[in-house]
C-alpha cells in the first residue's frame, strides 16, 4: 500500500510533516517568482502539481487536502519576516477569488473577520505589495486590481425579484343543487324537505 506522501523516485514514504515543510519551501519560491512579474497568478491546482514535481514529493490525497496547510505555513513564514503575503497570488481559476484560505492572513495580522468582497478587496492589496516588492515592471499608477471575474460579478446590477401580485380571493362554487320546491298540491315553494309549509 502507497504511503500517503512519497518520493516519486522511488516511493519511499515521507512524513506528512516534511512533505508539508518541503511543499512549503517550494511554494514560497514559486511565488517570488510569480510576484518578479506584474499582474501574474497561479491557480491552486497548478501550484500543486509544480511544487510536487519541483520537489519530487508526491501524495495520494487530492490536493485540496494539504494545499491549505502548506500555504498556511507559507503566510506565517511572510508575516514572520515581514513580506507581503504571497499566497494572494494563488487564485482560482474560474472566480478569480483567493477564497477562504486567505483568511489565515488576515488572523496573523490580527484584522477581524471579512466578508467575501473585503477579503478579496485586502487580497488585491496583497497582490500589489508583493509586486511592488519583487517585480520591475509595476506601472507607477498600479492600484490594487480585483481579478476581471470578481470585478464581472461585483458589478453586475442586483436584479430585485418583482413583488408579487396578490393573490385573487378564491371563491367557493355554489352547488347546483335545489334548496327549495314547489308543491305539487298547492303550487307554493317550500323547502325542499319536509312537508309543505302551506299544505301541512
Amino acid at each position: 500500500m502507497t504511503a500517503p506522501y512519497f518520493r516519486s523516485i522511488d516511493s519511499t514514504p515521507v512524513t506528512t510533516e516534511d512533505a508539508l515543510r518541503l511543499w512549503a519551501d517550494a511554494t514560497y519560491t514559486v511565488l517570488v517568482a510569480i510576484a518578479s512579474r506584474y499582474g501574474r497568478v497561479i491557480s491552486p491546482d497548478q501550484l500543486a502539481a509544480l511544487i510536487q514535481e519541483r520537489t519530487g514529493v508526491k501524495s495520494t490525497e487530492p490536493a485540496p487536502n494539504w494545499l491549505g496547510r502548506v500555504l498556511t505555513l507559507v503566510v506565517h513564514r511572510c508575516f514572520a519576516t515581514g513580506e507581503p503575503p504571497l499566497t494572494s497570488l494563488v487564485v482560482n481559476r474560474s472566480t478569480g477569488a483567493v477564497g477562504p484560505a486567505y483568511s489565515e492572513v488576515q488572523r496573523v495580522n490580527g484584522s477581524r473577520a471579512l466578508n467575501d468582497l473585503a477579503r478579496e478587496k485586502a487580497a488585491a492589496q496583497g497582490r500589489l505589495d508583493s509586486y511592488l516588492k519583487y517585480a520591475s515592471d509595476v506601472p507607477a499608477n498600479a492600484t490594487p486590481m480585483l481579478s476581471s471575474a470578481l470585478r464581472t460579478r461585483r458589478d453586475k446590477p442586483v436584479r430585485t425579484p418583482r413583488a408579487a401580485a396578490p393573490k385573487r380571493p378564491v371563491v367557493a362554487e355554489v352547488p347546483d343543487v335545489p334548496t327549495s320546491r314547489i308543491c305539487d298540491r298547492c303550487y307554493l315553494e317550500t323547502p325542499i324537505e319536509g312537508d309543505c309549509q302551506n299544505c301541512g
